[in-house]
Order: C-alpha cells, then sequence, then structure tokens
C-alpha cells in the first residue's frame, strides 16, 4: 500500500509517537496534554499543529487513534502506530 509522503516535521512525530507506543508495549497511549506538550516542545515546527497532524497521520495510515475521554475531558488516544522504515 502506497501512503502518502510526509512532511519531515510529521515523520518527526510519528517516528517519536512509535517509540512512545513502544515504550507502552504497544498498549493504547493517552495522549493527554502533557504528552501533547512534549511533542510540541521536541517538534517546534508543530506547535499548535498536533491535534492536525495526528489527523493527517491517522488519514495517510500512519497511525490509528480515537477520541477519548480522559482526565482533561476529550482527549486523542492512539492504538496503534505502523512500524517506520
Amino acid at each position: 500500500m502506497e501512503r502518502e509522503p510526509l512532511t519531515p516535521e510529521t515523520e518527526t512525530l510519528w517516528r517519536r509517537l512509535w517509540e512512545i507506543w513502544q515504550d507502552n508495549d504497544e498498549e493504547d497511549v493517552v495522549l493527554d496534554s502533557v504528552i501533547l506538550d512534549e511533542l510540541e516542545d521536541e517538534i517546534p515546527e508543530l506547535r499548535d499543529r498536533t491535534k492536525t497532524a495526528l489527523a493527517y497521520l491517522q488519514r495517510a495510515r500512519y497511525i490509528q487513534y480515537r477520541t477519548g475521554v480522559g482526565e482533561e475531558g476529550i482527549e486523542p488516544i492512539l492504538f496503534d502506530v505502523y512500524e517506520p522504515r
């Protein structure tokens, strides 16, 4: 399956999500405000665009996530990340 190409910052996000998901033994990860802030600190080009980048990664079939209810209300939940090559 051919995937849409990623911008450098979106590819960095994908690879970072892979690491987070692997560190959680491939179990669901709640991407709460703390994690999203950390990702934006690591990838400043995504500041205030992280949720949009997550939606793009899902649409382009790099990750799967859903919206769920966490401690701070509605939050994205990462439940699958396709392995970077």
